[in-house]
């Protein structure tokens, strides 16, 4: 991949589809490393396939940040899983899909997190959001209109994964900072949030070609 430049007070989000073709699948799961070859091994196979693209195009928009060549890089984890780069603290991502869908989110000087839903129907709504959602959350949920409100969930839910993402947190860890976000579309029928602390960075989204 060509060389990437991330500047200060800025976000990228890429925009990939994880529906590629059997050259591009063998050219992505190539750049994984034993451990990464065994996760994937481990899930189901729609999920698997999944999974190695995605880490396949972190890689190389990875490698395309920092010229070191994909297969290389060095993932540490925290404490719910988001991976960081072994022994560098200039860039901080996170990744994360939906259906065909991924979202890869880099910024150089602060921490960041992404989320991104298909629209689509969410089953038995009310009760997950009890599970996850704060007081204020729900009751504006349960205000809206019951024809807006599967949007407003699922709104509502990128948001509150996005921010406990760049917090480093998991979806059982509460309720998360005040951070700030931003909504977008990436495609048609999806909904996304980036978050990240301060309010000083501007949001770019790069589409990566299918």
């Amino acid at each position: 991949m060509t060389s990437l430049e991330l500047m200060t007070e800025e976000v990228q989000v890429w925009v990939a589809s994880l529906e590629v073709n059997r050259r591009r699948y063998d050219e992505l799961a190539r750049l994984l490393p034993a451990d990464e070859r065994e996760r994937a091994a481990s899930l189901t196979a729609v999920a698997s396939r999944r999974f190695v693209v995605a880490r396949g195009i972190l890689r190389q928009l990875l490698s395309g940040f920092t010229g070191t060549p994909p297969e290389k890089l060095e993932f540490s984890y925290g404490r719910s899983g988001k991976p960081g780069l072994v022994d560098r603290d200039n860039i901080h991502f996170n990744v994360s899909h939906s259906a065909e869908l991924g979202l890869f989110a880099f910024a150089p000087d602060r921490p960041v997190g992404v989320d991104v839903e298909n629209e689509r129907p969410v089953r038995r709504l009310l009760d997950v959001a009890q599970r996850f959602m704060s007081e204020d959350e729900l009751r504006a949920l349960a205000d809206t209109p019951p024809e807006e409100r599967n949007s407003a969930f699922l709104k509502s839910w990128v948001i509150r994964e996005a921010c406990l993402k760049a917090e480093g947190k998991g979806v059982w860890d509460g309720k998360p900072g005040k951070l700030t976000h931003k909504l977008f579309a990436p495609r048609p029928n999806y909904i996304a949030a980036v978050a990240g602390p301060g309010s000083d960075w501007r949001l770019y989204t790069c589409a990566m070609k299918d």
